[in-house]
């Protein structure tokens, strides 16, 4: 029986690989084999537009359309999309994209910082706090999920390589944005956690399932360091065209 059953209904799991709605059950793309999950738009539109990218697939959602361009990027052909921020909604961006052929995807976006640090700095995400949903619909249920070793080489090597300073650490992923108190941040910074966002669970554990590679490249915006006061700097805007280039860099490095 692949049905396992909890009093707490976020941990009751199946284990069947088919569900009554598939991904990819409305649409036949076909996409290339890597591609770039940004949480960003403005930077996204902007590199489409100079590169004159193909459109090869949308995603519609009552928010908006979600277009997938392709691109060649160091001689590699990608697959570049926007991803909605929450891990329920981009994570069923991710299905589509694996629906359609994806099986090496880096993600990249903001965070907040729980150390002190630079606003932009990056990290590196070896694992992921479980304190979200969409992760349990995928794994059983567990404290965290690990994010794959290949992800992370590739992701390293490029930040090696064009000389930035980062971080490997592990990441708080949180669906309360505004359930982010005092104690529950020191007890995170106590639990070793370095920066907390809303997705990476959620993508890491639907890729381990789907059995594809995934890796996230996060950059610090805001900051919680000092829990009597909340840092909001400049959100990280300074940082996010740079992040695109650096993950469609690493996506091509992955094994």
């Amino acid at each position: 029986m692949s049905l396992i059953k909890n009093d707490i209904p976020i941990l009751e799991y199946d284990t069947n690989s088919k569900a009554v709605i598939m991904p990819g059950h409305s649409t036949n793309f076909h996409f290339p084999e890597r591609a770039v999950m940004l949480f960003m738009e403005t930077e996204i539109d902007d590199y489409a537009m100079t590169n004159k990218c193909e459109i090869i697939g949308q995603f519609i959602s009552i928010t908006k359309v979600f277009p997938v361009y392709k691109t060649v990027h160091n001689g590699v052909e990608l697959a570049i999309c926007q991803a909605p921020l929450g891990g329920a909604a981009s994570t069923q961006i991710m299905e589509q994209l694996i629906a359609g052929g994806v099986k090496k995807v880096i993600a990249t976006g903001c965070c907040g910082a729980l150390v002190a640090d630079n606003e932009g700095d990056f990290y590196i995400p070896t694992s992921a706090l479980r304190q979200e949903g969409t992760s349990y619909h995928y794994l059983p249920p567990s404290r965290e999920v690990m994010l794959n070793q290949s992800a992370i080489n590739a992701i390293e090597k490029i930040l090696i390589n064009h000389k930035y300073n980062y971080q490997k650490c592990k990441t708080w992923t949180t669906d309360g944005f505004y359930r982010e108190t005092k104690e529950m941040v020191e007890y995170r910074k106590e639990e070793g956690f370095s920066v907390v966002e809303m997705e990476c669970a959620s993508l890491a554990a639907c890729a381990e399932f789907r059995n594809i590679v995934f890796g996230q490249l996060l950059f610090t915006a805001d900051s919680l360091a000092n829990i009597e006061s909340h840092d909001t700097r400049n959100w990280g805007n300074n940082t996010f065209a740079l992040a695109m280039n650096l993950a469609m860099d690493a996506v091509t490095e992955v094994q």
